[in-house]
């Protein structure tokens, strides 16, 4: 699946992750998908869209699993590359992004790490924006 992930095909890429989407919502399955997190942080990345919703809604079902612990290294990477998507225009994509974000928050704090202070601290303002956001499903995400 990795190597579907990574094809210069967009069409490819698109179908391995539906897939993904799919079988993530199983719990089983999003414990086998766990190793896929790095080419799924790569897709965060991506111009379009709906590969960036998608991914965002792979990960969330993999870090929805209670049996999995997100890596010290993997962390800061992701929490990282969610920041951008805190202002997206698309207010789904919005969401996605801000749950994720406190979702990986939560994984770190309660394995007790600390590699994520300098991240918080550019997402504060941000986020202090986004509980006076307009949308109120942006403004009500667990601040």
């Amino acid at each position: 699946m990795s190597r579907h992930l990574q094809s210069e095909c967009r069409e490819q890429r698109c179908l391995a992750l539906r897939g993904l989407v799919v079988l993530s919502k199983d719990p089983s399955m999003a414990r086998r998908m766990h190793p896929l997190s790095p080419r799924l942080l790569e897709l965060l990345g991506d111009a379009q869209g709906y590969v960036v919703s998608m991914t965002l809604s792979v990960l969330t079902n993999i870090l929805e699993n209670e049996h999995i612990l997100i890596s010290s290294s993997t962390a800061p990477k992701l929490a990282e590359a969610l920041l951008p998507l805190f202002d997206c225009d698309d207010i789904c994509m919005q969401l996605l992004s801000l749950d994720l974000f406190f979702k990986v928050m939560d994984l770190v704090v309660s394995k007790g790490e600390k590699p994520l202070k300098r991240i918080v601290r550019q997402s504060l303002l941000p986020l202090f924006f986004h509980c006076h956001d307009k949308n109120e499903r942006v403004a009500e995400v667990r601040f």
